[in-house]
């Protein structure tokens, strides 16, 4: 069990409902958390919001919570699940899309931005590098070179659906790679850039 400042039996009085303790675990978590989260989604008060989530997730699900084993890895492991899925949602959401787009207009294309579409190329090309040699192909001849999908099929031999099944897993995988290296913000400032 985690050291806290009340003692061990803080974590043990909390999973059989003390909502003190509770708030102990909360106190003790919160500052550290907060930051972890910061650095996943780079807004301050997105991260304070999923810090909330994520407490009143461990609350709902107390009795489920091992005390043997090291509550700090189980607290983290549900704020990062907690966190990349709500980051997936929130990319897909056309509202914040948009206000994050007027607010990156309005400040303008500064270093923070250079350095974005620096990590983005980064990660994009890595994500590349780990497609197979196949679908890599697929990938370049239609997406980098501008083929149709009857062209790439017939420079290599496959059928059209061939082709368009190596697509769409390789834009999956390319998505799915960029949005777990990624801070959320990159991802939606430039996915457009490369899709």
């Amino acid at each position: 069990m985690d050291s806290m400042p009340a003692g061990e039996g803080v974590l043990l009085r909390m999973i059989d409902g003390d909502e003190s303790a509770f708030t102990s675990v909360y106190r003790h978590y919160h500052p550290a958390l907060y930051i972890y989260l910061l650095r996943i989604c780079k807004i301050p008060s997105l991260a304070e919001d999923l810090v909330h989530d994520v407490f009143l997730k461990i609350w709902e699900i107390r009795g489920r919570i091992n005390p043997a084993l090291p509550f700090t890895g189980y607290l983290y492991r549900i704020a990062r699940n907690h966190a990349f899925k709500t980051l997936q949602k929130l990319a897909h959401d056309e509202a914040l899309q948009e206000q994050l787009l007027l607010h990156q207009q309005t400040q303008g294309r500064g270093p923070e931005q250079i350095i974005w579409e620096k990590e983005y190329d980064r990660l994009f090309h890595e994500a590349l590098g780990r497609l197979t040699p196949q679908r890599l192909n697929v990938f370049r001849l239609c997406r980098q070179e501008g083929k149709s999908y009857d062209e790439a099929a017939a420079l290599l031999g496959i059928s059209r659906s061939a082709v368009k099944k190596h697509m769409v897993l390789s834009m999956r995988f390319i998505h799915n790679y960029i949005y777990r290296h990624a801070p959320v913000i990159m991802v939606i400032l430039l996915a457009k850039k490369f899709f």
